[in-house]
């Protein structure tokens, strides 16, 4: 028994076996809860978050107290910035050298703050992350703005408290004669919150307090016409102003910054995006690196070089880009993957009578004008007090100065100066402060001149207490006071707006981030699917061999070519007659020998489906067709607006029959003539006008009658004083004028479009062509050749052509698409399709 515990655990036994009287019973919970509570209340009251009446953190105001009692004024001297950290570590601020210093050297940082505290001299860090000099190598003193928010100190306007070790004082805040919390912001992490406070324009914050001062129940809306928003020391453009006015209302709120960026073009003809002011807070240097590194790694295209030219005068980052680029597209990257475009949360948390408040502009301005009234009312009573004591000693010389005889009589009739006092009180019931002043008196101040200089100095005294009392008594003279320091505040230190307020940023699509330029679009038999910039492939003569313009399987080839620019929708059409919905700039962009993304990744094909057509649209206008061909012979006609909200798994474009297909599809403005071509070398001229428009279910009418050896494998729409080109199997071609072509009745036998021969083989393809036109020819085993279309003679219909390419063993054409003139030189609004279709 004697070896159990006791029955309390904290009453530990001493050596004789009894507890000991020390020891205090303590519920671990509860002494957690109060420790951390008082551990978050000291990070919060004491180190992290401002005093809403001066806008600064306990360190700041101790920095800027010491600097003020060393006389570290901003027309002396400077000392080394080592000294102050020594004096405010060791008087006020037991907390670390260099977190002192740290603190010293923001507030001397011109990328900052928006108004300098601390006039430093040496190096005190840059915008590109550069750490400052060791503390000793530095020195400082306090800017004439720094001195405003110190200014009366010494007047008793704002209480005192012992410092750490209670060898001296320090204030509880300053007097602060600017509204200095929104001028240079704030920042900070506590227990449980954090505030972010973003600098203001001086003069705009100024204006909005003496709207205020003079008129107290001005509403926000009145205020916002003055304050426009957040100023930035770096500038920068502010998009929209829907958070600086949730900010403004509740006190929280999200900016969007963005760079301030222009494009130039440079001697060499190339254009570059030069960048004069960053984000605030971005380092800029990372900036650079980092966008390096997305250009190598390929996330970021169209630049070439980036160098920085920032010097004294001004920052100016430089974007060199290739040639052909578009800079707004690049801009547009860079804002989206770099921080030229960064978001910044406003919280407007702030010490407001010891305890943190989140506060929007009015609240903040309201309690800044209640602190100088407060700190005007106890500087007019401490220099009414100062005042009514001189007045009482004059008063006192007056008295003396009336009896001036008699005053002399009775201090040389004394032994001592304290009997001098005792008989001046005695006699004309001076007080004790009185009577001191007039034995100090000297006696030059007994002359003429002197007592008449103490009388005018009593009248000045007297006026002076007048005007105090009247400071005191009137509110309005109080505010007028107030009004009259903020004018010359703003007279001395407002300055000119540095951040823009621009219009708000709409979400980036990926017509933003991508080039709108004119690539070919390549399908293999096996529904690969690529896009390659139409400058790639080179300008070649008749007969060359081509260049390897995609890479495909031993059992793969290309089947369709077709040119588009990267902004256009792109309508697919089947062979099952459905259309499907895509953008060109989702087609992967995979290189010269690519394959690319299979087709059936990018759209959602029902089984045996394969692509037959590709349409690239702008847009989806009313009075505009689609005229659909079928293998058969079928031909429809639709309006493209019925195409504009196709499903992701498609819709019906045409119905067909069991044995039939879709083969091709073309846009119309409604008064083309339209030419259908077969395979065995017939071909059929007539209106579009001979169609009647059908709904999306129908299945259409008969284009021309067939042999059974035939089938359609090609129509065009013909624009006038055109050629159309028919290409074989075999890679021979022919030109023949579009007039010869007579225009017949739909739905007959055709007449002949090109012989076909066994040297020739079959038609694979027919379009129309100009004489400036290029065309681009693939095989089936790849290759891509461009030539120009001159190149190839005019002949008449029933001619045999000539050799356009020449193919290697077990290779054959294709597919052929014309290069519209446009595509490289992109000055036309309106440019042909590859098929002689206006796409607007």
């Amino acid at each position: 028994m004697a070896d159990q515990p006791p029955e309390n655990p904290t009453q530990l036994p001493l050596g004789n076996g009894a507890p000991p009287d020390n020891l205090i019973p303590i519920d671990i919970e509860v002494e957690m809860k109060k420790s951390y509570l008082d551990y978050a209340m000291s990070v919060i009251i004491g180190r992290a978050l401002p005093d809403v009446r001066d806008g600064l953190k306990p360190v700041q105001r101790r920095i800027l107290y010491g600097m003020y009692e060393a006389g570290l004024r901003s027309n002396r001297g400077y000392r080394k910035s080592a000294k102050i950290v020594g004096e405010v570590m060791g008087n006020y601020h037991p907390h670390g050298d260099q977190s002192i210093y740290d603190t010293l050297v923001r507030m001397a940082q011109p990328f900052t703050l928006r108004g300098l505290l601390v006039d430093g001299q040496g190096n005190f860090g840059s915008v590109d992350g550069d750490p400052p000099a060791a503390m000793r190598y530095t020195e400082a003193r306090l800017t004439a703005l720094a001195e405003v928010l110190l200014h009366d100190l010494d007047q008793d306007t704002v209480d005192y408290r012992p410092n750490y070790d209670d060898t001296s004082e320090e204030p509880e805040c300053l007097p602060a004669g600017a509204p200095n919390l929104f001028i240079n912001g704030a920042t900070g992490i506590a227990v449980g919150m954090a505030t972010n406070i973003p600098p203001h324009n001086l003069g705009e914050i100024v204006d909005a307090a003496i709207i205020l001062v003079q008129h107290p129940k001005t509403p926000l809306e009145t205020l916002l016409e003055t304050v426009q928003g957040p100023d930035f020391p770096t500038g920068g453009i502010i998009c929209g102003r829907d958070g600086i006015l949730n900010a403004y209302n509740t006190g929280r709120g999200h900016l969007t910054i963005r760079a301030r960026a222009n494009i130039e073009v440079t001697a060499r003809d190339r254009q570059q995006i030069i960048v004069h002011e960053i984000p605030y807070q971005v380092n800029k240097s990372r900036l650079i690196e980092h966008t390096a590194a997305l250009v190598n790694d390929k996330k970021i295209e169209g630049i070439s070089n980036i160098w920085d030219e920032s010097d004294r005068d001004g920052m100016r980052i430089v974007y060199e880009l290739k040639r052909g680029e578009q800079p707004e597209v690049v801009l547009n990257n860079l804002f989206k993957h770099t921080q030229l475009q960064t978001g910044f949360g406003m919280i407007m948390l702030a010490i407001v009578d010891g305890q943190p408040r989140e506060l929007g502009l009015l609240q903040y301005l309201n309690l800044f004008i209640d602190h100088r009234i407060d700190v005007i009312r106890r500087r007019t009573n401490f220099l009414l007090r100062k005042a009514r004591a001189r007045e009482h000693v004059l008063l006192g010389f007056q008295v003396a100065l009336d009896h001036l005889d008699e005053v002399i009589r009775l201090i040389r009739q004394s032994r001592n100066p304290a009997e001098a006092r005792e008989s001046l009180r005695e006699r004309f019931e001076f007080s004790e402060r009185q009577a001191q002043a007039i034995i100090e008196l000297q006696l030059q101040r007994l002359t003429g001149m002197e007592r008449n200089k103490i009388i005018e100095e009593l009248a000045e005294i007297q006026r002076k207490i007048s005007g105090y009392l009247e400071i005191l008594d009137s509110d309005k003279v109080l505010r007028e006071i107030i009004v009259a320091e903020l004018k010359e505040l703003k007279k001395k230190f407002a300055d000119e707006r540095r951040s823009e307020i621009g219009p708000p940023v709409t979400q980036l699509s990926m017509e933003d981030l991508i080039a709108d330029e004119d690539v070919a679009i390549t399908v293999t038999h096996n529904g690969y699917l690529k896009r390659t910039l139409v400058t790639t492939y080179r300008q070649q003569t008749r007969g060359g061999r081509g260049r390897i313009g995609m890479g495909t399987r031993s059992e793969d080839f290309v089947e369709h070519l077709m040119i588009g620019s990267t902004h256009s929708y792109f309508l697919v059409f089947t062979n099952l007659g459905r259309v499907y919905w895509l953008r060109i700039y989702d087609i992967p962009d995979a290189g010269i020998t690519g394959r690319g993304k299979n087709i059936v990744n990018l759209l959602n094909f029902q089984p045996d489906e394969t692509v037959q057509a590709f349409l690239p649209v702008k847009e989806f206008i009313q009075g505009r067709n689609i005229v659909m061909a079928t293998r058969n012979g079928v031909i429809k006609k639709c309006d493209l607006s019925v195409f504009k909200r196709p499903m992701s798994r498609g819709i019906i474009a045409l119905g067909l029959d069991d044995d039939d297909e879709l083969i091709s599809a073309r846009l119309t403005d409604g008064d083309h003539d339209i030419l259908i071509a077969t395979s065995r070398g017939k071909a059929i001229r007539f209106h579009e006008s001979a169609v009647r428009a059908m709904g999306r279910p129908a299945r259409g009418v008969r284009s021309m009658r067939l042999d059974s050896d035939d089938r359609v494998i090609g129509m065009i729409a013909v624009l006038e004083d055109m050629l159309v080109l028919s290409m074989t199997e075999y890679g021979y071609g022919k030109r023949t004028k579009i007039d010869q072509y007579r225009l017949t009745a739909r739905g007959g036998k055709g007449i002949i479009n090109i012989k076909t021969s066994k040297r020739n083989g079959n038609v694979v393809s027919i379009m129309t062509v100009t004489k400036e036109d290029d065309l681009m020819i693939i095989t089936r085993n790849g290759k891509i050749i461009r030539i120009e279309s001159d190149k190839i003679r005019a002949t008449g219909r029933s001619a045999l052509g000539v050799r356009l390419v020449n193919l290697g063993e077990s290779d054959e054409i294709a597919a052929a698409c014309v290069v519209p003139e446009s595509a490289e030189d992109g000055d036309d609004d309106k440019k042909p399709d590859p098929q002689g279709v206006l796409i607007q």
